[in-house]
């Protein structure tokens, strides 16, 4: 997935909603709206390599690396929600 910083930890929460808590998120900082293609050439550039361990690297990898980050970005410490557990 892809996505600016802003909507990082949103994404994370939805693709858990979604069954996928552990996708790789590639983040570019925000905005992007505004930027010249040469601008957005090196953000896309800086990701790649997040893309491509996304897209090759095994599974149970990706839920090693992605285990605590999932959680602290899923359900944050010390924050109740009134929502659906996820």
């Amino acid at each position: 997935m892809i996505v600016t910083d802003t909507f990082a930890q949103f994404a994370r929460r939805m693709s858990s909603t979604q069954g996928c808590p552990y996708v790789i998120i590639a983040e570019t900082p925000n905005p992007i709206r505004q930027l010249e293609p040469e601008a957005l050439r090196v953000r896309a550039e800086a990701m790649i390599g997040t893309l491509v361990e996304g897209l090759t690297l095994p599974p149970a990898e990706i839920e090693t690396r992605l285990k605590d980050i999932a959680k602290r970005q899923i359900h944050p410490e010390g924050m109740v929600r009134a929502s659906v557990p996820v």
